[in-house]
């Protein structure tokens, strides 16, 4: 009985653990453009997203993100899924360009990632 009682204790631990290092630390919310106060991105806890200048969505769609890997799919049906790295300091959010992302053929989204800081205000 204690064995089977260790087992399943360690069996718990171990699943629990491998679920935990799925999660993304990417944040949600609405972060403006440091150069552009009018300008950036919503991302939402349900895996959408939006950029908007002033009252404008200039595109939607979807992403994922690993710990250090923003994947992004728009409705934009000329831009292909692309990844992005980026970094979170609890208020800034910085994307760098990925070798994938280097040759996107989306020039203004490639752009807005082109080592871009945006702030978060919600």
């Amino acid at each position: 009985m204690k064995r089977i009682l260790f087992v399943l204790v360690v069996l718990s631990l171990v699943l629990s653990a491998c679920g935990s290092s799925s999660k993304s630390a990417f944040p949600t919310g609405k972060f403006v453009d440091t150069n552009n106060d009018q300008g950036g991105f919503i991302f939402n806890e349900d895996g959408t997203w939006e950029a908007y200048n002033g009252i404008y969505t200039l595109a939607k769609g979807t992403y994922s993100a690993t710990d250090t890997t923003y994947t992004e799919e728009t409705s934009n049906s000329d831009c292909p899924k692309m990844t992005f790295a980026y970094t979170f300091d609890g208020a800034n959010l910085t994307f760098q360009l990925t070798e994938e992302s280097r040759s996107d053929p989306c020039d203004g989204r490639k752009a807005a990632f082109d080592n871009k800081t945006y702030v978060l205000q919600q």
